[in-house]
């Protein structure tokens, strides 16, 4: 086996970074990477199966926190929304979400702009889906117990049918595109968490009026 040299691995994730960065991953190559960590792509496969691999160790562990901490925050919400329990802010969550964005900016630039052709590229579409899959679980249940819910409300909210199934599908698809849109254009973060309030108000508004 290869004897590993120190330090290597370092300079091939700052070498991978900046090209992922330029080039994205699609157009990135391990041979280029390779001789910008001054090394040999023979060096770059002893150490990551493939090119995703070398692009997953530049987002971790950025990437992993992202999906737990979204995940947990489900898991909060749900649960207290089974005892009656809704936020009063929900912006809150997502000013979170942009927070550690800005604080991670080199991983979240890849993850949203540059990992087309890897399996990070649908990131967006995968926390629409976690979104949808608790509350698909949750909701009818929730709404089932509570006993003096309207039975108009019960019908509207059901998501049993195949056009309101598609209509929260493409809401939440929307949120979630938009939500990210400050970093995109590398809004000051003051100002994108302002738009952050704004946005959630908006959709929490056209969602709680649905008839």
């Amino acid at each position: 086996m290869p004897q590993r040299i120190i330090g290597v691995s370092k300079r091939l994730i700052e070498a991978a970074s900046r090209e992922f960065l330029k080039n994205g991953f699609e157009n990135s190559s391990i041979r280029t990477i390779a001789q910008k960590a001054q090394t040999s792509p023979r060096a770059i496969y002893t150490r990551f199966e493939n090119k995703e691999a070398l692009f997953e160790a530049v987002i971790e562990p950025a990437y992993s926190d992202f999906m737990e901490l979204f995940k947990n925050d489900k898991i909060l919400y749900w649960e207290n929304a089974e005892k009656g329990m809704l936020p009063q802010n929900p912006e809150e969550y997502y000013t979170k979400y942009l927070d550690f964005a800005y604080k991670h900016k080199k991983q979240f630039t890849l993850l949203l702009s540059s990992s087309k052709g890897s399996r990070f590229e649908n990131f967006i579409e995968n926390l629409v889906q976690m979104d949808l899959d608790y509350l698909y679980t949750y909701l009818p249940q929730i709404i089932k117990n509570q006993k003096d819910i309207p039975a108009d409300l019960l019908i509207n909210w059901g998501i049993s049918d195949t056009s309101r199934k598609l209509f929260f599908e493409s809401i939440t698809l929307s949120f979630y595109q938009n939500l990210f849109m400050p970093f995109k254009k590398k809004v000051p973060l003051n100002e994108a968490k302002e738009y952050i309030i704004k946005l959630t108000q908006f959709y929490t508004a056209g969602i709680t009026t649905m008839k």
